[in-house]
Order: C-alpha cells, then structure tokens, then sequence
C-alpha cells in the first residue's frame, strides 16, 4: 500500500508548538486518524545536540510507527533542517517536514521587508540559509531569535499579560524595521498569532508554515477512503496541561490526552 492510501498519520514536535500543525493538518483532513507526541520533557530541542535529538526523535518514530502511523509529519523546524534526512534513512517511512515561510512571505511583501522569528539554529542552518539564498535574495530580511519564547508558550498562560509582554519585546523590534510580513518560523509561536496580529497591527501580515505542511500531506494522501478518524495525544510532560491547551483549540474526534515517556 502506497503513501496515497495512508489512513493514520503520526506528528510529533519538541512540545506543544506541532498543535498548530495538526490544527492544519485536521483541517484538511479531518476523516484521519491522528497520533500526535509532545516532548515537552525536553523542550525546547533548540538547545540540544544533533545525536541526543536524533536519539529522542528515533524513539518516537518508532512509537508512532508502532501505534500504526504510516506517514510521519516532522512538527519542527529544528528536526527539519537538521535531522528529517537522516530518520528517512533509517526508516521505511514517508516523512513530511516544515521550514519557516520564507518563500511565500517573500512573494506577497509589497516593500520586501520581511521579519522572521526563530530559533538561533534554524536561523543558523543550511537549509534556511539556502531558501533565503532562493527565494529571498531581493528583500530585506529582519531576522531575530525568539529567545524565551518556546518556555513561554509552553508554561504561561496564553491570555498572561507576562507572555504578552514577551511577544511585545519582539513585535515593537519589527516595528521599528518597518516590515510588512512576519514569518513565524517556530511551530510554537503560531499558536499564540493572535497576540502578534493584535500587536503588529493590520498593516503586517503574519504568516507560519503550518498550511504548506498541511497541503502537502494533503497532496500526497487523495485516497483516504475507509479512514476512521481519531485523534490521540502524548505527551512526554504533563497530560494535564497538555489537556487545558486543547480545550482552547478547535480539535475534533480526541479520544485521549495521555503521559507516556520513552
């Protein structure tokens, strides 16, 4: 059975950020069967080195694989740029990964002046370098590390005028850059958008590449005929928070928020 016919699509991502993902991915395909796993207990993966991250991601590879997962969307852009070569190699395994959008902010700035937030390694990695090379090499692009920020998301509450705060330190810098386009190039900052649309104002347009993956596994899934849709979630964290953070997002057919440490 080829990848067209995947029925059960596994997501992961160094905590919570992958929800925005699997927001967009559910969206799409709504009739799947998903099974998403949060390592919030090592969040964020930003800070880790390329063999104790290969070591995390290869263990929960092979939980999703065992729970029946047929195609694996890689949730974070860390994994993606460094990593997502090297699992396919050692698994039989269809993998979608997720780079920040530059090319498509790229494409739609009209004074092409572009702000991205990101990790210092994803802004630091070959991969981003060289779509910025591609798709960017007539704009200005204003790039800053959201440092902090994955804590934040992870742990405060979203409504907080603490994290509001943080993300305001950030937006009044692109501000001063006169962008017009923000690429949120974190999966963990596109859940808080909202904070940066109501901050940058109407004028910037905020833009994260969570619908790209999602038309993608789109593209390469048409048969899903026969799919039972389910939702269940892991997290190597608290089950509870993760729980709480799923109430305010707009999931259908969860099953179950469990802890599960690999």
């Amino acid at each position: 059975m080829g990848v067209e016919s995947t029925k059960h699509i596994g997501v992961f991502d160094s905590g919570v950020g992958g929800l925005s993902v699997l927001m967009a991915l559910q969206s799409r395909r709504p009739e799947m069967r998903y099974t998403y796993f949060a390592d919030s207990l090592h969040a964020p993966y930003g800070s880790l080195d390329a063999k104790t991250l290969l070591a995390y991601s290869e263990r929960i590879v092979s939980f999703l694989q065992s729970q029946g997962a047929e195609l694996i969307v890689v949730a974070c852009n860390t994994l993606t740029t460094e990593l997502i070569g090297e699992l396919r190699s050692r698994f039989e395994l269809p993998f979608v990964g997720i780079e920040p959008a530059v090319k498509p902010a790229a494409a739609q700035s009209l004074n092409k002046r572009i702000g991205v937030l990101a990790t210092e390694r994803t802004l630091k990695s070959a991969g981003y370098r060289s779509t910025c090379q591609l798709y960017a090499a007539n704009v200005t692009l204003v790039e800053r590390v959201g440092t902090g920020l994955v804590e934040a998301i992870e742990h405060l509450p979203w409504t907080s005028e603490e994290l509001r705060e943080q993300i305001k330190y950030f937006t009044d810098e692109f501000r001063l850059h006169d962008i017009d386009t923000l690429v949120l190039g974190c999966t963990h900052y596109p859940l808080v958008e909202p904070l940066f649309c109501e901050l940058l104002g109407e004028s910037v347009k905020v833009l994260s590449a969570a619908e790209a993956v999602a038309k993608r596994v789109e593209q390469l899934t048409p048969n899903t005929e026969g799919s039972q849709p389910e939702l269940r979630l892991y997290t190597s964290g608290s089950a509870e928070h993760l729980a709480q953070l799923v109430e305010r997002l707009s999931f259908t057919q969860l099953k179950s928020v469990s802890h599960l440490e690999l």
